[in-house]
């Protein structure tokens, strides 16, 4: 964990901290990733919360982002009730009486979720996040110390990546055009569905992205996308 820890400080880009960090929790035993950046004040259901995943299913992703999905999520909510780790078996015991919290794991059942935990992250200024992992084993049956050793490893990402967003406080600007293709980006679109989406060619949409990521000071999107909701400057 010092390694780990150690080379984590030495990192600069939000994104590859987020593919290293879920390397990891791979090596551990989770096989799906997801990590939820909540802006300060709101909840980690908001539409203006930074989803990143990884090896999640098409349908969980699709559902996800449709309207109205994310906000029922009750992991969030239970997480609270919890603790900092929640195992599926206890949000499903927590949730037995909750008409949403039912409808979202019916969910989860029909496209063979059947093992996850959540995690609670949290940062300094209530820069707080969530991450949910996928496990093809009972998370109940893992090595004892597994689910605290990940949960260690997630905290760590996350403070350093409170700490590179935070890093950066000058007053930026965006055009209208910078904004939309940030939102496109932001919310996991390739630049070639932001080029279809706003009706322009793909190296266009990488020539507007380059000129974000000067005004923001960062080269990789989760920083990008953070600090922009953190100035206001976008809405996801």
């Amino acid at each position: 964990m010092q390694n780990f820890a150690a080379h984590i400080e030495q990192m600069e880009d939000s994104e590859a901290i987020l593919e290293f960090v879920c390397e990891k929790c791979r090596e551990a035993g989770a096989d799906g990733f997801s990590y939820h950046f909540t802006p300060i004040f709101e909840s980690a259901t908001s539409r203006n919360t930074l989803v990143w995943a990884r090896h999640a299913p098409s349908e969980l992703q699709a559902r996800y982002f449709s309207e109205g999905f994310r906000e029922i999520n009750p992991v969030p909510k239970l997480a609270i009730e919890s603790g900092p780790i929640m195992t599926s078996s206890k949000a499903r015991e927590l949730g037995k009486d909750d008409p949403m919290a039912e409808e979202f794991f019916r969910f989860f059942d029909e496209i063979g979720i059947e093992h996850w935990a959540g995690f609670h992250l949290f940062g300094p200024r209530a820069r707080n996040a969530l991450a949910a992992l996928t496990f093809e084993k009972d998370v109940d049956e893992l090595e004892p110390g597994t689910l605290t050793h990940i949960h260690s490893m997630l905290q760590a990402g996350h403070f350093r990546i409170c700490a590179i967003i935070g890093s950066a406080d000058r007053e930026v600007s965006l055009s209208e055009r910078e904004k939309e293709v940030l939102k496109g980006i932001g919310t996991g679109k390739s630049a070639m569905e932001v080029a279809r989406m706003l009706k322009i060619s793909p190296e266009t949409v990488k020539t507007y992205t380059k000129r974000i990521y000067d005004k923001l000071e960062t080269h990789d999107r989760v920083t990008a996308t953070v600090r922009a909701l953190k100035l206001g400057l976008v809405e996801l």
